[in-house]
């Protein structure tokens, strides 16, 4: 070591702890993670200083800092302690009723459960409590929108209801979509147009639709039952009421955002030897006009593994999008990291041969997907085979995850009832990699000591899945664990379990109970 840096040393040492710890505080994880191991004194600064901890917590359980909260960092590092311990022990401290409504449409979205009146023409919300968070529960009602609510969605953070209404009978029949806040069910201040109106098809009456929301625009999939059927997914900026994307094709199954520009899409051939693809667009390189998909210049798709069967149906989820955040009226500590979340893609089969039909779920981690984009940066329509995406960064389960309930995942969660015990009995999947290796009990990089199991090794697909032509073997870390999140001796019978980021939800024939 020369003069000059030895002089550099023991001036960093001779500073105040104070000093040094503002310092470490510019530093990325990493880097502070490092500094740790370094000296005694480093170490000290850093296991000493509460933001410096609360930092790390951040990283290690993957969160945001909240914005809106009034808790002191030594406040916020308690919390954030707590919380992950609560999620580590799979601890239920509290449970309660909640009354269906008989409205047939219903969310689960950031933090709130939002259900149809049985008249179909109000909405009553909840705000699911976290007492670690210090959320409280909160009910209201909107009354009368003044339409019949064929199907809705809601961004929490934005206070945006967005309703469909349907206008009309066939051939002739329109879809407005209303855009409402989600506190009093008023006509949204942001947009400027109260709805936007879409023609719908002419030919089946039997519709159903897929609608998300993330940032400043709204996805809507609409899709038709019966023969010679079609689908369409139009995209629309809300605040402005322009259109920027329409596709229509038989093809099109399930979308999700990837990022606010763009979507993960679902596409079955349904009259050819193609896999079965996830197709990533980049909605900005559409026009307003109508396209069939077989002109649509995707990014990349990425392909299924082979199969030996008939795909029914297809399902893709992830929640929440990827430009969300608590809004001020929830004043949370912290919140799960956008930068973190999984994709679910639900496939039902009818294998060749087999009477019974079989469900897979792919669980696609968001890096996966943006490591592939990167890759087709300078090409268009990339097919990328299973073999160069699918095993190394992906999961897949043989499951039957509810049809209706289908709020099964949230950021690197996913959670499965499993049929038996009355459905008292879940199991947990944790694609946090480092929650995989981290207890934060003690702050020792040792396996959890209650429930969870690492997925620490390339996993084949059950061998009573006979939908692939070869075996499927998958590897994406992290950590599962099967746990009764309700009493052996509770009265009811369950039939599926959904996920938030503070509560697991379980669902009877004509009532939820929810668990913080």
């Amino acid at each position: 070591m020369d003069t000059d840096q030895q002089g550099n040393v023991e001036a960093a040492f001779s500073l105040p702890n104070e000093l040094i710890a503002i310092v470490f505080d510019e530093l990325d994880i990493v880097s502070l993670l490092r500094c740790k191991q370094v000296c005694q004194l480093f170490r000290s600064v850093i296991t000493t200083n509460a933001q410096l901890l609360y930092k790390v917590e951040l990283f290690f359980g993957r969160f945001e800092n909240g914005r809106h909260c009034n808790l002191d960092t030594a406040g916020r590092l308690r919390a954030c302690r707590q919380y992950q311990q609560a999620w580590n022990n799979l601890a239920f401290p509290d449970s309660q009723i909640i009354n269906m409504q008989g409205g047939l449409s219903w969310e689960l979205s950031g933090g709130v459960l939002c259900q149809a009146m049985r008249s179909r023409l109000g909405l009553v919300c909840v705000q699911l409590p976290c007492k670690i968070k210090d959320i409280p529960e909160r009910e209201w009602t909107i009354n009368d929108f003044g339409f019949e609510i064929r199907d809705f969605t809601i961004d929490t953070s934005q206070d945006l209801v967005v309703a469909l209404e349907i206008v009309g009978a066939v051939p002739n029949r329109t879809c407005n979509v209303h855009l409402r806040t989600l506190m009093t069910g008023e006509h949204h201040p942001m947009a400027t147009m109260s709805f936007v109106t879409h023609l719908l098809s002419d030919m089946h009456e039997e519709l159903n639709f897929l609608i998300q929301v993330c940032g400043s625009r709204i996805a809507i999939l609409c899709q038709e039952h019966g023969d010679d059927s079609n689908s369409q997914l139009v995209v629309w900026d809300w605040k402005s009421g322009q259109q920027k994307l329409f596709i229509r094709d038989t093809d099109l199954q399930s979308f999700s955002f990837v990022t606010e520009a763009l979507l993960l899409v679902g596409v079955v051939a349904a009259e050819s030897d193609e896999m079965p693809r996830l197709d990533i667009l980049s909605i900005d390189s559409f026009r307003e006009e109508m396209e069939e998909y077989k002109d649509v210049n995707y990014i990349c798709g990425l392909e299924y593994p082979k199969m030996k069967a008939d795909v029914l149906d297809m399902l893709i989820r992830s929640d929440p999008t990827p430009g969300w955040s608590p809004p001020q009226t929830v004043q949370t500590p912290f919140f799960s990291a956008r930068s973190d979340r999984i994709f679910t893609i639900t496939i039902r089969v009818s294998p060749a041969g087999n009477s019974n039909e079989e469900c897979t779920v792919l669980i696609v981690a968001l890096s996966t997907i943006m490591a592939q984009v990167a890759l087709s940066r300078n090409t268009q329509k990339r097919i990328v085979p299973w073999e160069q995406w699918g095993p190394n960064g992906s999961y897949m389960l043989l499951r039957s995850p509810s049809e209706s309930w289908v709020c099964y995942v949230y950021g690197m969660k996913f959670i499965q009832l499993l049929p038996w015990k009355k459905g008292n009995t879940a199991r947990v999947y944790d694609f946090n990699k480092y929650a995989a290796r981290r207890d934060v009990r003690n702050e020792q990089t040792t396996e959890a000591k209650l429930l969870w199991t690492r997925l620490g090794m390339p996993q084949p697909l059950n061998s009573r899945c006979s939908a692939f032509v070869e075996e499927v073997i998958t590897y994406l870390p992290g950590r599962v664990a099967t746990v009764e999140v309700m009493p052996s001796d509770s009265p009811y019978d369950w039939e599926a379990a959904m996920i938030g980021e503070d509560n697991i939800v379980l669902v009877s024939v004509s009532l939820p109970i929810r668990h913080v």
